[in-house]
């Protein structure tokens, strides 16, 4: 989803301060402008040209490098403070509020909200300094992104590794993304992907769903304030930043998974493609000569209905994928399986439904009214669908205040 405003960049001196060119690309390719400040450390690993280039404006090293008062009204008009790579040393700094160059006297100028992204050997990012300096921030108000787990510049193994460039897009859509008051803070459980049914150790029977539009809702109520639990088939898609991600295979593990889940749950969001019927397994592989061509098909679980047979006040969504009479099928569903909201989209038309990058379609709510939902990416379709069913919840909580909450 493109995005507008101004995101101050640092980077500290590590080797993964080449990556930082990389990340810079992409929140311009995203729309951002991109002020970048340097440590004098991080320019001995990567020059300042890169990302003076990249961004089209001139890097900050130290205080009064461009006026006196550079540092108070560059972080002024800055949305985001996003440090990255950060040092264990500028970590401390941070943490201890010392200000020695532009990046340090950034942070604490900045009145918004700051995101720092370590990178570091794994012994000093487990070390005791380090982790008490982390907690530090984050009583502060810092949001920490993680490292990841991997081989590191010196030949180690462990966490350290600067996390991924897509990772920290992700955690800066959060950082920026308004927190719905009715989701904030309230768990929710979502379904994605397709389910594998298997015949025998060769062959299974599934569906064409790839589980991007389950991936994306799953993101968005994470952006919204909500802790989000998501139970998916198999996929190729790399886990969202900041969700519980619960792998399963089968329809019957797919029911078992949300059934365990959906304790303590505000909604579900069954939006998985689960299989209908599962074929009788044969422990060896089926052969030509030995098989008749007739597949035995038994009942799987309706995981939706069974859900609806007991809500315990949780608001249940369901998905249905329809070749025609979308509304009419949609509402059948919505009150044979007692859900309180079912979103409808076409399958089989180029740019919605399956194998997609897009979608569109529209969502029913239980008291008749009918929503629509707008071909838009993935992203934004679960965008605008998190902020309806946020709405409903508040309706059906009868909170005063509808504002967005910060």
């Amino acid at each position: 989803m493109k995005q507008s405003g101004q995101i101050l960049l640092g980077v500290s001196g590590g080797i993964a301060a080449y990556k930082a060119a990389e990340l810079a690309r992409l929140l311009v390719k995203n729309g951002w402008s991109v002020i970048p400040s340097m440590t004098r450390t991080a320019t001995e690993f990567m020059g300042t040209l890169t990302l003076a280039s990249i961004t089209e404006h001139e890097v900050h090293i130290d205080v009064g490098d461009h006026s006196p008062m550079d540092h108070i009204r560059t972080v002024r008009s800055s949305d985001l403070l996003l440090v990255a790579p950060a040092t264990a040393h500028t970590i401390a700094k941070f943490a201890h509020g010392q200000a020695d160059d532009f990046l340090s006297a950034a942070y604490l100028a900045h009145k918004g909200p700051s995101l720092i992204c370590p990178s570091m050997n794994t012994a000093m990012w487990h070390h005791p300094a380090t982790q008490r300096n982390l907690s530090m921030l984050r009583d502060d108000g810092v949001l920490i992104c993680p490292p990841d787990s991997g081989e590191l510049a010196c030949g180690e193994w462990g966490d350290g590794r600067l996390a991924e460039a897509e990772t920290i897009l992700e955690y800066v859509a959060y950082s920026l993304s308004p927190k719905h008051p009715t989701l904030q803070g309230k768990k929710v459980v979502v379904s994605a992907g397709p389910t594998c049914e298997d015949l025998d150790p060769v062959r299974f029977l599934s569906n064409r769903s790839t589980g991007l539009m389950g991936f994306a809702i799953a993101r968005a109520l994470w952006c919204a304030g909500a802790e989000v639990v998501l139970v998916s088939g198999p996929t190729h898609l790399r886990v969202p930043a900041g969700v519980q991600m619960v792998k399963v295979r089968s329809a019957a593990e797919m029911a078992e998974a949300v059934h365990g889940h959906r304790n303590g749950a505000a909604s579900v969001i069954m939006n998985a493609a689960v299989a209908d019927y599962r074929p009788a397994y044969h422990p060896h592989k089926l052969k030509k000569d030995s098989f008749n061509g007739v597949l035995a098909l038994n009942r799987t679980e309706d995981i939706l209905a069974t859900l609806g047979k007991d809500k315990n006040g949780c608001l249940l969504i369901g998905f249905a994928a329809e070749t025609e009479d979308g509304i009419v099928n949609g509402r059948k569903k919505l009150i044979h399986k007692n859900c309180d909201g079912v979103v409808v989209n076409r399958v089989g038309i180029a740019g919605q439904g399956f194998e997609s990058d897009t979608n569109q379609g529209t969502l029913i709510w239980r008291d008749g009214r009918e929503i629509p939902l707008p071909m838009a990416s993935k992203q934004d379709f679960a965008n605008l669908l998190v902020t309806e069913i946020g709405d409903f919840m508040h309706d059906l909580a009868g909170i005063p205040n509808r504002d967005m909450a910060q």
